[in-house]
């Protein structure tokens, strides 16, 4: 498949992301620490879908330094419904189920693929890809930390 073509995907996948962030912020709005951290997540989705679309360039820029790769375009088309099909079954989500979802979507294998894909397609700028991407890795273990704390607090209220 052509670099162009899943960098495409992958940027949407990055900028529905980001808007579904954007919305669990607003959804918890009475909850300022809650909203705070959806909103800097979609801030950071943002900038990764950025990110991609400065990989776009490049491609762009040098389409014959750049193979074709293997990439399955299911599993953004999966990640995109996933989205679509949370936001209609829970209209007005609570917080853990917000933080559950986002967890599963972190760790869902279209996420943070276009790393790997553009460095199987040029190797040559796997440095400067890994390091504009280096707070992928952080999405997990932000979501995790603060799920566990918001989980801990319920506990020791109920």
């Amino acid at each position: 498949m052509q670099t162009l073509t899943v960098l495409s995907a992958i940027e949407n996948i990055e900028s529905s992301v980001a808007k579904l962030y954007e919305w669990f912020s607003e959804c918890f709005t009475a909850d300022r620490e809650a909203s705070g951290f959806f909103f800097r997540l979609a801030m950071q989705e943002r900038s990764h879908a950025n990110m991609v679309a400065f990989s776009k360039g490049l491609v762009r820029r040098s389409p014959n330094d750049f193979s074709s790769v293997d990439f399955d375009m299911a599993l953004v088309d999966d990640l995109l419904q996933m989205v679509s099909n949370f936001r209609t079954q829970h209209p007005q989500p609570s917080l853990p189920q917000a933080l559950d979802f986002s967890m599963a979507i972190e760790n869902h294998a279209a996420e943070g693929i276009h790393r790997s894909m553009v460095i199987q397609s040029n190797p040559e700028v796997a440095d400067m890809i890994n390091n504009l991407a280096k707070d992928d890795r952080e999405h997990s273990r932000l979501l995790k930390e603060y799920a566990e704390r918001i989980r801990n607090q319920a506990q020791a209220a109920g």
